[in-house]
């Protein structure tokens, strides 16, 4: 009996070059918003801010802003103009720096899977 050099499976199962697993695209929130000033303090002005949380209570939004400093984010708190405050861990001038922290974040803290982009209105 001759031994086969080949399995029965390499013969038909075509070699595939391996490639590294990239993560199933997900669709980002963005939304285009005008910010207000907070105490007179004027907002970023960056035009693309990466959101982590939103409140309508600002001492909430600043608890909050506590809470992730600990985790090592850095933080801004933004305000737009129906009230709302808005918990920034990035902001930018360049979109795609801005969509590569969301995924970024999203990946290595799945716990903000909801983190968002929002472009400031001029």
């Amino acid at each position: 009996m001759r031994k086969s050099k080949k399995s029965a499976t390499e013969n038909i199962v075509p070699k595939i070059e391996e490639k590294q697993i990239t993560e199933p695209a997900t669709e980002i929130k963005e939304v285009e918003e005008k910010l207000v000033p907070i105490d007179e303090k004027l907002p970023d002005p960056h035009r693309y801010f990466v959101i982590i949380g939103s409140f309508r209570n600002p001492d909430n939004a600043k608890k909050y802003q506590g809470q992730i400093l600990k985790k090592g984010f850095s933080s801004e708190i933004l305000k737009n103009e129906a009230g709302l405050y808005r918990v920034s861990v990035m902001s930018t001038d360049e979109i795609e720096f801005a969509r590569d922290d969301v995924r970024r974040i999203r990946r290595l803290f799945p716990e903000y899977y909801d983190t968002w982009l929002l472009i400031q209105k001029k």
